[in-house]
């Protein structure tokens, strides 16, 4: 899943990326990628022009922007342990 939300542009186009818990929702372009590549549980905006090649450039550059876990915890110089118990109670 997604560790935070993502943005991605291409051209005037704008893909929002918002992690959620009830399922697949938004554009069915993204959604359809997305669930491709093994996301399930997200919501996928498009903004501004929606032309095909441009929605499907934007959910690509705002996947590339995505950080994992280990990641994130090497970036801030905190043990794994201690980060997912942050994401699990929200306080991250």
């Amino acid at each position: 899943g997604l560790t935070r939300d993502l943005v991605g542009r291409q051209n005037s186009c704008r893909v929002h990326l918002r992690c959620t818990s009830n399922g697949m929702r938004g554009n069915p372009l993204a959604c359809e990628i997305l669930k491709l590549m093994g996301i399930i549980n997200v919501v996928a905006k498009a903004h501004g022009n929606r032309n095909h090649f441009n929605v499907v450039r934007a959910t690509f550059k705002a996947l590339m922007t995505h950080e994992s876990l280990e990641d994130i915890s090497m970036k801030r110089g905190i043990r794994l342990v201690n980060l997912q118990k942050a994401s699990r109670l929200g306080l991250n």
